[in-house]
């Protein structure tokens, strides 16, 4: 059972690794060509635990409706805002007020490989110990 359980630990910190490196990509991609656009607030989702608001680019991508999560400005529906915009990947966005990283993100993946280490040294353990015994 011990077994079982640090297999799915494992499979646990390597998803979430990976999770947080796919944000940390977004970040840094839009750092690197990320440009500001236009956009129309449809609707406002600030009464949930992760506030956020859903909009619709204006030109050049007219049209293109997407998620703004994240955020630092609070627009109400109707308001014209601008957001940092992945030219090729309009659907790749972020609030040009928020934090450029999110510091958990960047913890969990700095401390994923001492997670898996420390595994690794319970797994082995627990092989060693299951070899020894008479």
């Amino acid at each position: 059972m011990s077994t079982l359980r640090l297999v799915l630990s494992l499979l646990w910190i390597a998803g979430m690794a990976g999770l947080s490196a796919s944000f940390v990509y977004d970040d840094l991609v839009l750092d690197h060509r990320g440009q500001l656009v236009t956009a129309l607030v449809l609707r406002a989702n600030y009464d949930q635990r992760g506030p956020s608001f859903n909009a619709e680019l204006q030109a050049p991508f007219a049209g293109v409706r997407v998620l703004v999560e994240d955020i630092h400005q609070r627009p109400a529906a109707g308001d014209f805002i601008d957001l940092e915009v992945d030219p090729r990947k309009p659907t790749r966005v972020r609030d040009p007020q928020s934090w450029r990283w999110n510091p958990a993100d960047v913890a969990f993946i700095a401390l994923s490989p001492t997670g898996v280490l420390v595994a690794w040294a319970r797994l082995n353990h627990h092989r060693r110990r299951k070899h020894q015994r008479p």
